[in-house]
């Protein structure tokens, strides 16, 4: 029970960083363009305590669903010489981009910390490695250290390519010969593919290969984090697409608590998962908030765009009221899936 408290609260510090991290973007930026800050806080509802610096306002709420940082004349006209209303459209929109680009930026480190810490296969090749019991392989009388040099005849190279030339004749062949090279004596075997009982459509002989790992170097670690933060954001905009206009996946949309629950139960398992799980997340967060809903970073730099575009501000009594309507949509939803996350991973 208390190793399950330790590792929620982990989950909710985990999440706490990330969101701190995107109104840190807003925060800093803001004041580097001048605009006044009244208050900075973390989380959502019900502030459980608080403190003032410098004229600004720090909390600390009750639920970790989100937070937000407060400038003078943001939703209303403020005379104040440092009020948002008052700035430069690009200052503006400069403080509001800053929030979902600090996501990437953090996204983008941890990912570059993954690649440094923690070995990755940096080659393949088509040697036997392990054998699993009941499929075709051991079936067949393949041994641990046999190289494969040929499939269905043709030769393949002693690297990645030949892996994956051999990977792709088991998934397109209802029967693969190999030859073997066992201690320089060269063997035969013909397998036939079993199904997976995990993967549909899937076929396994039973076989891993050995693999090399290592750790990254820094500048391998940058270019490597680059490549994986462009797919994982490829991929996460293609399922928002898909959840916004096809309604698909709608089913596994989970809230704040579901997030808790799901991150807590896998960091038991595997602590190390942390680290992926934050890139996931800050990467998500940012992207969602360039969604140009009402209640929304992107919402904020749509008007900012219009504005630019009319040369003349849109009366900030409208925008407010917009944005207004779109956080009380944003909290029921919020409100929705929180009811949603205890029925599924609570009772």
């Amino acid at each position: 029970m208390l190793t399950n408290i330790l590792y929620i609260l982990i989950a909710i510090l985990m999440l706490g960083v990330i969101i701190v991290a995107h109104e840190l973007g807003h925060f800093f930026v803001g004041r580097a363009m001048g605009i006044g800050v009244i208050e900075f806080s973390v989380g959502m509802g019900p502030k459980l305590f608080g403190w003032t610096r410098k004229g600004i306002q720090y909390s600390v709420r009750l639920l970790p669903v989100g937070g937000y940082c407060r400038f003078v004349g943001e939703d209303d006209d403020d005379p104040s010489p440092d009020a948002m209303n008052n700035r430069p459209v690009w200052r503006r929109f400069l403080t509001v981009l800053a929030g979902p680009v600090m996501n990437f930026v953090l996204a983008f480190a941890i990912a570059i910390g993954i690649y440094c810490a923690i070995p990755m296969m940096k080659d393949v090749t088509p040697c036997v490695d392990t054998l699993s019991e009941g499929l075709p392989a051991v079936e067949s009388g393949l041994q641990t250290g046999d190289v494969v040099t040929h499939v269905n005849g043709e030769e393949i190279p002693y690297s990645a390519e030949g892996v994956a030339a051999l990977q792709q004749a088991i998934q397109e062949n209802d029967a693969v010969e190999l030859t073997v090279d066992r201690a320089g004596e060269a063997l035969s075997f013909t397998l036939t593919p079993a199904a997976s009982d995990e993967e549909e459509g899937r076929k396994l002989i039973g076989v891993t290969f050995t693999a090399e790992y290592a750790r990254d170097t820094f500048p391998e670690a940058i270019r490597d984090a680059w490549g994986l933060t462009k797919r994982a954001s490829t991929l996460m905009i293609d399922v928002l697409r898909n959840l916004i206009f096809k309604f698909q996946g709608a089913e596994d949309v989970t809230g704040a608590i579901g997030m808790v629950a799901v991150v807590s139960r896998e960091l038991q398992t595997d602590f190390s998962l942390i680290l992926d799980f934050m890139f996931v997340i800050s990467l998500n967060l940012g992207i969602i908030n360039l969604i140009p809903f009402p209640g929304l970073d992107g919402s904020r730099l749509l008007f900012l765009i219009i504005e630019g575009i009319r040369r003349k501000p849109i009366p900030a009594e409208k925008e407010g009221l917009v944005h207004m309507v779109g956080l009380v949509i944003l909290l029921g939803l919020a409100a929705v899936l929180a009811v949603h996350d205890i029925m599924t991973y609570v009772l």
